[in-house]
């Protein structure tokens, strides 16, 4: 496979790796669809993770939040925080990944191997005045 074609494929990859580790989830708000999910680092293959610069590890884990309108990826501004079950509170510092056919936002965290996370993010797509407010846990084993 060439290199180049490796970015194209990600976000198919990651969503279809989020419905066997944990299931990928979608939100729907005014006339946006919200694609979010976490997943242990380790679930990406490793020419993948090296492509987009991501740390593979047992205490890793990655989370993918995607925002479309009408079938187009839309440009969002993400912000958000964890929590574990000891109430230790980390900022999520997403980045930007843009393709040919697809925006999304990746943010890398470490957890411990067995921990419950809380994620608390605002998602704001580019244009509006108001912010989604995405709230889910996660349980990791």
């Amino acid at each position: 496979m060439r290199s180049g074609f490796l970015p194209v494929i990600f976000m198919g990859l990651i969503m279809s790796l989020s419905v066997s580790a944990h299931a990928e989830s979608a939100v729907d708000w005014r006339g946006y669809r919200i694609h979010y999910t976490t997943l242990p680092s380790t679930a990406i293959p490793a020419d993948v993770a090296r492509q987009h610069d991501i740390v593979r590890a047992s205490n890793r884990i990655m989370t993918n939040i995607a925002v479309r309108q009408d079938g187009r990826p839309v440009r969002v501004q993400v912000a958000g925080k964890s929590r574990n079950l000891l109430a230790q509170e980390s900022d999520l510092e997403f980045r930007e990944v843009l393709e040919q056919d697809a925006i999304y936002y990746l943010c890398s965290q470490i957890v411990s191997e067995t921990d419950t996370i809380w994620f608390d993010i605002t998602i704001k797509p580019a244009g509006e005045s108001e912010a989604y407010h995405l709230a889910f846990t996660r349980e990791y084993y």
